[in-house]
Formats: structure tokens, C-alpha cells, sequence
């Protein structure tokens, strides 16, 4: 029987295409592997702990962190410590389409540091390392301390295809105002990002978002370390890949909530209004005050979205979720200030106390300006006045600490100041709360 003419070129086809999946090559493990994006975080003890973390192109066969207090690493003298934790970064078809490249994440974490001391890193992907970098590990004794906060720095980069849009200049004009203060004032130990990185959690959004912050880093190579929050924008799985907090996100994957002690006696606690505000994390909140609040003499909290908005709707649900679970917590333990984002705006607000303005209550500053397009805020709502600020402008705000009083000041793109108010320690003993 005659086999039909379509039937051979079929299979000749078949057997060609296996020929050539055959024939070609396997990845070349031996390619030069690019290492990037270094960044630095803080958890919970910072005087004797930091996650080192960075981006390759190849996984690689050895992820490590070379480290020592000295600025002259090698590889056969210095400390050496593997990475935790390794992994593909997830790509959307999006991600693709806009040409981000496909890249690999890793974390080290670094234990049992030497407090108030520079330390000297590279990081390594195979053979392929980085330059030397350093960071400030926190002190055990109190002194005299400052730290940055803002969020909402989405946008940025210089491709026009970012985030499909055109991009902006002013998340990049930050990040270098941020290096430049740091060089300026080397007491400022953090940056206390309150969340909101780019458009969304994907890559093609965090990959802008980590080349632009390589611009926070100093002249000498000094690396201001991250307390990560996490915002209504970092909900994809991106976020957990890329801003891992060790046993904290390994307890809760949808948590991103901790105090990370900066001084002895000053303390800054991370929420999460991402996830339920009740329940574990409310738990949490009046667990750690009820421990840790009579020991500090400064006590921050920072979260994403507000309790007292500039810019949205003051009823929201999850506005009004902070100020029920939250808020009393707030008050009940004396926090000596609250920092905010989401509304991309500038504002101050009066003193709050019992839902009212009291010269006793708390002041909630904010509302994201690290980039994101500013907009435009209603400061006739009740919680503003004489002593507040609510414009639509581009802005960070330093926290400069010392025993006494604390000396608040946000600054404009162009390191301009803005408005400035200083606050002092609010009395509190435990006796104090007792009903």
C-alpha cells in the first residue's frame, strides 16, 4: 500500500523539528551572571541584624553575601554566608511584552552584628560580585537619630513603555535628595518606606522601582536600610519574592507587621493595612504596646493607609477600620506620632484625641509623595487647622530624634522645606492605662 504524499511530508517535518529541539543548546551555565539591585532591610533588631538582598540574572549554583568590618573584603579572609532564601522572579505576560529581562531573587540574612558599626559588603551570584557597599548597624545605647519616611513612589524610570505610560522624573529627584540629606546628616540610620513601590507588585514594575533606588545610595557606597510597609499596590506575589522579612514573612505571608527597635528607648512598629486589621494583627498591636511602650520614650507607628485622609473619602471602610481597631490603641498607649500614605498629598493634622482635635492627641502625618502624581487635598475637613499642612506637593518628611524632643520636617522635591513642628515624649506608665 502506497503511503499518501502529505502523510511523508508530515512526518519528515515532525522528525525535522525534533532534529533541531535537539540540537539546541542547553542555558549556559557558565555565562556571566549580572548582579544588581542591592538593598538593605530591617526588621526587628537592627542593632544586630539586616537582610542583605539583590537580583542576578542566572539563579546561579552559590548565592552568598561577602561582609566584615573592614572595606578591604576578599573572598579567602572575609566572612562568607550563604543566601536564605533563592528564587525565580515571576513573569505576567505583561512583564514580557515591556521587556523587562527575566531575573532571579535572593536574601541573606546577617545575624549576631556588632552594634553602631559600618559594615562592608559585597554581594555574589557564582563568580560574579558586586562592588563594596556598607550599611550602619542600629545602637544599644541611646543617642541622638534620624530617619526618613514617605511612600507612594510609583512611576519613575526613564523607558516610555514603563507601567505603559509615560514616565515621571520626580520619584528619581527623591531618591537623589535622599542620597544627598544622607550624606549631609550621617545620623539618619533608615528610611522607613510606608508602601506603595509601583503600579502594581509585578516585575515590570519592581524592576524600575529597584534601579531608581540605587540613587539613594550614597557617594562612599553607603546604603540607608529599608523598613518595608506594605500598600494597597503590592498585593501580587512579587512583593513576597522581592521584599522577604525572614521568620516575618515566613509566619505570615500576608502579614508585614513588627516593631523594629531603633534606639533603646525609640521604637518604630510597621502595620499592614493590607490585610485584616482586627484579629491576628490587632493582637499583635496591643500585645507589643502593652510591652514595649512604657520601655521607650519614643514610640512611631507606620502603615499604609490612613485613619484621618487628606484626599479620599473620610469613610471609607478601610479608613474607617484604622480608626476603629487601631486608633484606640493609639491613644490608650500614647504612640508619639503616626505616618501615613495612600492619599498622595502633604498634610499635617491637628493633634487628635477622642475623635476630636485636643492639644493632647496624636498628630498623623503624610500622605505619599515620593513620586506618584500629587493630588488635590480637601483641607477644610475638621482635623486641620491653624497648625496643619494639606497641599499637593511632592515630599518626604525626616524624623530627627533626640531624648528630649523630635523634630519633624517635610521636604519638597527640591529639599526645600516645607513645614517643620517638633513634638515632645508623652509621660506614660503602665499604672496609666489601668481601668
Amino acid at each position: 500500500m502506497k503511503i499518501p504524499t502529505i502523510l511523508i511530508l508530515v512526518a519528515c517535518c515532525l522528525l525535522s523539528l525534533c532534529a533541531c529541539k535537539k540540537k539546541q543548546p542547553a542555558q549556559n551555565v557558565n555565562a556571566e551572571v549580572e548582579v544588581m539591585h542591592p538593598r538593605v532591610i530591617w526588621t526587628e533588631k537592627p542593632a544586630e541584624h539586616a537582610i542583605v538582598s539583590w537580583t542576578s540574572t542566572h539563579l546561579g549554583d552559590a548565592n552568598y553575601v561577602l561582609y566584615d568590618t573592614v572595606a578591604n573584603l576578599n573572598i579567602d579572609s572575609t566572612l562568607k554566608l550563604n543566601s536564605a532564601k533563592d528564587g525565580k522572579i515571576f513573569l505576567r505576560p505583561m512583564d514580557n511584552i515591556e521587556g523587562v529581562p527575566q531575573a532571579y531573587y535572593h536574601h541573606t540574612e546577617l545575624n549576631n552584628l556588632k552594634v553602631s558599626t559600618t559594615y562592608y559588603f559585597k554581594y555574589c551570584t557564582d563568580n560574579s560580585c558586586s562592588e563594596t557597599y556598607n550599611f550602619i548597624t542600629a545602637p544599644d545605647t541611646d543617642q541622638d537619630y534620624a530617619f526618613i519616611s514617605g511612600g507612594d513612589s510609583r512611576l519613575g524610570g526613564e523607558k516610555p513603555r514603563f507601567a505603559g505610560r509615560t514616565p515621571l522624573v520626580e520619584r528619581k529627584k527623591i531618591n537623589k535628595m535622599i542620597a544627598k540629606m544622607t550624606e549631609e546628616d550621617p545620623s539618619i540610620m533608615a528610611f522607613a518606606h510606608g508602601g506603595d513601590y509601583g503600579t502594581t507588585a509585578d516585575w515590570r514594575h519592581l524592576y524600575y522601582w529597584f534601579e531608581d533606588h540605587t540613587l539613594t545610595i550614597t557617594k562612599d557606597n553607603r546604603i540607608l536600610p529599608l523598613i518595608i510597609t506594605r500598600g494597597n499596590h503590592e498585593h501580587e506575589i512579587g512583593f513576597l519574592e522581592n521584599f522577604w522579612l525572614g521568620e516575618i514573612t515566613n509566619e505570615h505571608s500576608d502579614g508585614y507587621f513588627f516593631m523594629t527597635q531603633i534606639t533603646p528607648s525609640s521604637a518604630l512598629i510597621t502595620l499592614n493595612t493590607e490585610t485584616s486589621m482586627a484579629g491576628k494583627q490587632l493582637e499583635f498591636l496591643e500585645e507589643v504596646l502593652e510591652e514595649h511602650r512604657a520601655k521607650n520614650n519614643w514610640m512611631f507607628v507606620q502603615y499604609h493607609k490612613p485613619a484621618y485622609p487628606a484626599v479620599k473619602d473620610y469613610d471609607r471602610e478601610d479608613f474607617f477600620h484604622v480608626r476603629k481597631y487601631w486608633v484606640p490603641l493609639f491613644e490608650k498607649y500614647k504612640i508619639n506620632l503616626a505616618l501615613e500614605s495612600d492619599g498622595h498629598a502633604l498634610k499635617k493634622t491637628m493633634p487628635i484625641l477622642n475623635g476630636k482635635v485636643d492639644e493632647n492627641g496624636i498628630i498623623y502625618i503624610g500622605e505619599g509623595g515620593l513620586g506618584v502624581p500629587q493630588r488635590k487635598p480637601d483641607p477644610s475637613r475638621w482635623f486641620f487647622g491653624e497648625e496643619s499642612i494639606v497641599e499637593s506637593k511632592h515630599h518626604l518628611w525626616k524624623v530627627a530624634v533626640t531624648d528630649s524632643i523630635a523634630h519633624i520636617t517635610a521636604f519638597g522635591i527640591e529639599q526645600d522645606t516645607l513645614h517643620t513642628f517638633s513634638i515632645v515624649p508623652k509621660p506614660f506608665l503602665v499604672e496609666s492605662i489601668a481601668n
